[in-house]
């Protein structure tokens, strides 16, 4: 045998024990057929709320792409970390939550060619590692039935953001002020409130609060309910709760009256008067209903915390005095999407549980006692009642 043949023959043995030693190389996935895609609207980022809880807020949108068009009706929908379950809507809770955009109203039912938003809220124990990716696992039936499609895959994979969510300080003082339309798990107006904005669609108050307070004597009102001066908390005066750059200011539309049938008003007004602060890092704060003239900054203008913006109000799209707050990712409102914050300290006095009769009927506020105690840099829930004193943040 020469030389040369002998080291060739060495090579190709070499070769043939690296590829003996290598693992096969996985089958790649199969084509099925999904009726329903889904996608997340934006990346979920945590927050830590008044539940001691870390929640995860977000949206998926669902739509029905069904060949030959078919109803689908949507069983299920999970949200796995590392092949686990850590969360998952059905029956009447995913009902509840998942509203097509061909109805006012919430189902679980798509006809061809609908599409849906189901609001998800994960919440994990304070302290615990989050998840860095999820994916979602969903179950359909179809009607008519039909043997070639898949009823049960996964969709929508989605990063988790380690951003932490900002602590500000709040925008107004003093007790008794209900966080209205709050965070987290609950439809409301804010939470469900995808809107088709500039082309995209977008959730600017996916974590927004309506500030409006109960008066000593239990109620909003002191006095016949339709009169903006009969509610004491009319005209506080409203805080910047960040420091940062004026980078959006309207003070020209009057205060609409107390009218719970929200009249029509253009996507750039909705906001009524407002404040719009650019804080860096991608976030802006935004407040919103405030009394005409009663605007003290302009554009360009640098703000410190707690100085004061204006007076609470109820311009634009309001039917009762309160403050809009939120935080979102872009200078525009209604065209941006709303990002977590925390309050640096805040005083809980409880869970309102008659917000409707409390505002429309003007009953007297009715209280569970839970939660309650100082509670700082956390985001307080839908319906709680807070008391805010002079932040840390402005000494």
């Amino acid at each position: 045998m020469t030389r040369s043949f002998a080291v060739a023959l060495a090579a190709i043995l070499s070769t043939l024990a690296i590829s003996t030693a290598a693992p096969l190389a996985t089958a790649a996935p199969v084509d099925r057929f999904t009726p329903v895609a889904a996608e997340v609207l934006a990346t979920p980022e945590p927050v830590l709320a008044s539940d001691r809880r870390q929640h995860l807020e977000y949206e998926l949108i669902l739509t029905n792409h069904s060949f030959p068009p078919a109803k689908v009706t949507v069983k299920r929908v999970q949200a796995l970390a590392g092949g686990k379950v850590v969360g998952s809507l059905a029956g009447e809770r995913l009902k509840a939550v998942m509203k097509p955009f061909d109805s006012e109203k919430p189902g679980v039912v798509l006809k061809p060619g609908v599409t849906a938003s189901v609001l998800v809220d994960l919440s994990f124990p304070r302290g615990a590692k989050l998840p860095t990716r999820l994916v979602h696992r969903i179950a359909i039936a179809q009607q008519p039935p039909s043997a070639v499609i898949a009823t049960t895959y996964t969709a929508a994979p989605t990063r988790v953001s380690t951003r932490r969510a900002l602590v500000v300080a709040p925008p107004l003082r003093g007790p008794g002020w209900v966080v209205g339309n709050g965070c987290c798990s609950e439809p409301t107006s804010h939470r469900g409130g995808i809107i088709a904005i500039n082309g995209g669609l977008h959730t600017g108050e996916r974590f927004a609060i309506d500030f409006f307070q109960i008066s000593p004597a239990g109620t909003a009102a002191v006095g016949p309910r339709d009169q903006l001066a009969n509610y004491p908390f009319f005209g506080d005066e409203v805080h910047s709760a960040t420091a940062g750059r004026v980078v959006g200011v309207l003070d020209r539309l009057p205060d609409g009256p107390i009218d719970f049938e929200l009249p029509p008003i253009t996507a750039a007004d909705a906001g009524g008067n407002h404040v719009v602060v650019a804080i860096g890092n991608h976030r802006f704060a935004y407040y919103a209903h405030l009394q005409p003239g009663s605007v003290r900054v302009e554009v360009g203008d640098r703000v410190s915390v707690g100085e004061t913006l204006g007076l609470l109000g109820n311009s634009g799209n309001s039917n009762a005095p309160h403050l809009h707050f939120q935080l979102m990712d872009g200078p525009i409102p209604l065209g941006s999407n709303g990002v977590p914050f925390r309050f640096d300290s805040f005083q809980s006095e409880g869970t309102l549980t008659n917000f409707a009769q409390l505002l429309v009927l003007g009953a007297k506020a009715k209280l569970d006692p839970r939660p309650n105690g100082l509670h700082r840099r956390e985001l307080p829930l839908n319906n709680e009642v807070v008391a805010f004193e002079t932040p840390t943040l402005a000494r």
